[in-house]
C-alpha cells in the first residue's frame, strides 16, 4: 500500500498543475466527495496537443484504480469520445511509466458521464469498447452527478 501512495504523491508533485478537486464541465459533475487516496488530473492541462479526456483519476485500494473521464453536457459524439478515453488511457500509462511502476497492478474504469442521451447515441456509445495493452475494456455510462465510488465499487 505504502508503495501505492508514493505513485499517488509523485503524480500529484509531478502534474500539480493538473491537479484538480472538482470533475466538473458545464454543469455535469462526477462525484469526488468521500474518497482518500485518489488523485483527479485535468485532462487539457496534461496533454494539449490532441484531443483528450476532461479527467484522468488515479485511486489506490488494493491495486490501482484508473479513471478515465468524459463529460458531456450536450450531444455525444461517439468516435470523438473513443478517442478522447483512449488518448487519456495512454496518458494515464505513461504517467504509470514514468513514475517507475508500470509494472504495478492496475484497472481501468471509462466513464462517460451525460446529462440525457437519446436512445440511439445511448445504444451507440455502449457498443464502444476501448482497447489497453490488447484488452478490450466497455464503457460505463452513467447520468451526471454519480459518485467515482459507487461506479468502481
Amino acid at each position: 500500500m505504502e508503495k501505492f501512495m508514493q505513485i499517488l504523491n509523485w503524480i500529484k508533485s509531478k502534474y500539480n498543475s493538473a491537479v484538480v478537486t472538482r470533475c466538473s464541465e458545464k454543469g455535469c459533475e462526477l462525484k469526488l466527495n468521500g474518497l482518500r487516496s485518489c488523485v483527479a488530473l485535468k485532462g487539457e492541462v496534461i496533454c494539449q496537443d490532441r484531443k483528450i479526456c476532461d479527467y484522468i483519476i488515479f485511486k489506490i485500494n488494493n491495486t490501482i484504480i484508473i479513471g478515465i473521464v468524459e463529460l458531456k453536457s450536450k450531444t455525444a459524439h461517439p468516435g470523438e469520445i473513443e478517442e478522447k478515453l483512449t488518448n487519456g488511457s495512454k496518458i494515464a500509462l505513461n504517467i504509470l511509466t514514468e513514475c517507475n511502476n508500470s509494472s504495478a497492478k492496475y484497472k481501468f474504469y471509462f466513464l462517460v458521464l451525460h446529462k440525457g442521451l437519446g436512445s440511439s447515441g445511448f445504444r451507440a456509445l455502449s457498443n464502444r469498447k476501448i482497447t489497453v495493452e490488447g484488452k478490450r475494456c466497455n464503457l460505463v455510462l452513467k447520468r451526471c452527478g454519480v459518485a467515482f465510488s459507487d461506479v468502481i465499487l
